[in-house]
């Protein structure tokens, strides 16, 4: 279990126009935590949880051993079925 982020969300921006290595070093700042298991292998995913003070999204990391997968989408949908996600974004 990990923070889904290291720090709070950035604005949003053209990344498009930052270049391939400030997108990379931006991505390794906020997200820490998602290359070790991407890396390895081993299976993760990221769970909404809530709402910060400021009203932005927060979500946790969780990850599994090889082979969890079954076990990782089950404790996720015991998370979502106690916290479920209120959409903010508007339907079109």
């Amino acid at each position: 279990l990990t923070p889904a982020l290291a720090r709070r969300s950035p604005k949003a921006g053209p990344w498009h126009e930052r270049g391939w290595l400030r997108n990379i070093a931006a991505n390794s700042a906020y997200s820490p935590f998602t290359p070790p298991w991407n890396l390895t292998g081993w299976p993760a995913m990221t769970v909404p949880v809530g709402s910060l003070p400021s009203g932005a999204p927060c979500a946790v990391q969780l990850a599994g051993r090889p082979g969890s997968e079954a076990a990782l989408l089950e404790l996720a949908e015991r998370i979502e079925a106690l916290r479920p996600w209120r959409r903010t974004a508007p339907v079109e």
